[in-house]
């Protein structure tokens, strides 16, 4: 069998991980998912930089809705999408 060269390897991790940086944000993997996400961003600095980029625009929509006078049932249709996403 042949293996995978080692360029493709790395993208397939990182691919998997980025796939999984909304659940991971949101906390819904499996523990398992979640340990090797994370080991993941640990060492790879172009994901950790994604993944930083997701959680600082998520924390900056969570905090900015908070302020913002909607109607009641918008202000919870777009809190509830948040949650989820």
């Amino acid at each position: 069998m042949d293996k995978a060269p080692i360029e493709s390897l790395e993208f397939n991790q990182c691919q998997q991980a980025v796939e999984r940086l909304n659940d991971f944000l949101s906390r819904e993997l499996h523990p398992e998912e979640e340990t090797l996400v994370q080991s993941h961003l640990q060492q790879c600095k172009g994901c950790f930089e994604k993944f930083h980029f997701e959680e600082t625009l998520l924390k900056t929509l969570r905090e900015k809705v908070g302020q913002v006078q909607a109607p009641d049932g918008l202000r919870q249709r777009v809190m509830g999408l948040l949650k989820r996403g």
